[in-house]
């Protein structure tokens, strides 16, 4: 997974990050745990978990990130 190609992700400085669409200007705030969630699934290091399932969905679904394959075939 990746940030779409419209989306700026800013960590804030108390913890979190802000993502937000350049184009619609939709803007989606995350609390420290779920930026530490979206650090993993960027790195493509994230548990299987339900919950880390929920949040990528929700962010899949929302247009945040977009799904793209590895090219060694792993994800």
């Amino acid at each position: 997974m990746r940030l779409a190609p419209e989306v700026t992700r800013t960590r804030l400085p108390f913890g979190g990050t802000v993502l937000v669409n350049g184009v619609t200007m939709d803007l989606a705030e995350c609390q420290e745990p779920q930026s530490a969630i979206l650090d993993r699934l960027l790195d493509r290091s994230a548990s299987d978990a339900p919950a880390t399932r929920a949040f990528a969905a929700a962010l899949l679904e929302g247009g945040w990130l977009i799904w793209e394959d590895c090219p060694d075939g792993v994800a």
